[in-house]
């Protein structure tokens, strides 16, 4: 018998911290806890699990992934500017406020248009700080793989968030 209340208490803040650190929405965090969740309910269910915390890692940055491709994709997904805006600590202005809201933005938005793999990989290593071995065991990969797909993901952020900082630029006149 798999003893639930034990996983949530072991393992339910480290991907409650990992979905918001993708989501940034109170709401989107919930929906894909739950899913983590009851995904894992239905893996248990067909094999033994040895590892609860990297297969709820992985679950939960899978439906963090798709979650945030759905948002870009259907750009009808709620304003959590206000949301993000309340992770930041009441200390710096509201320039200050402004930036960092805009840049997780930008972050979660380029996440959203990377492969699943280098995208998965991405938020397991630097979100989570699992090791290239660790990421390579779940996704079924080798080390140096890990480490040329991480590497092609940081490639394509910049070059996504070049273009995002660009089109910022332009959208306010050309004034940085």
């Amino acid at each position: 018998m798999t003893d639930w209340e034990g996983i949530l208490r072991d393992e339910g803040p480290a991907i409650w911290r990992t979905l918001w650190r993708l989501l940034g929405n109170r709401a989107d965090v919930d929906e894909c806890f739950q899913e983590t969740l009851l995904a894992a309910l239905r893996y248990s269910r067909g094999q033994a699990v040895r590892h609860w915390s990297a297969l709820l890692q992985r679950l939960a940055t899978a439906r963090a992934v798709d979650r945030l491709r759905k948002r870009y994709r259907e750009r009808d997904a709620v304003d959590d500017s206000a949301d993000a805006g309340a992770t930041v600590s009441s200390r710096p202005g509201p320039v200050e406020r402004v930036v960092a809201a805009e840049l997780s933005e930008n972050l979660r938005r380029a996440l959203a248009r990377l492969s699943e793999q280098q995208a998965e990989a991405f938020a397991l290593h630097a979100l989570s700080g699992w090791s290239y071995d660790e990421i390579g065991r779940q996704l079924g990969m080798s080390s140096s793989n890990v480490g040329v797909t991480i590497h092609r993901a940081r490639l394509r952020l910049r070059e996504l968030l070049g273009e995002a900082a660009s089109e910022a630029g332009a959208g306010r006149g050309g004034l940085s």
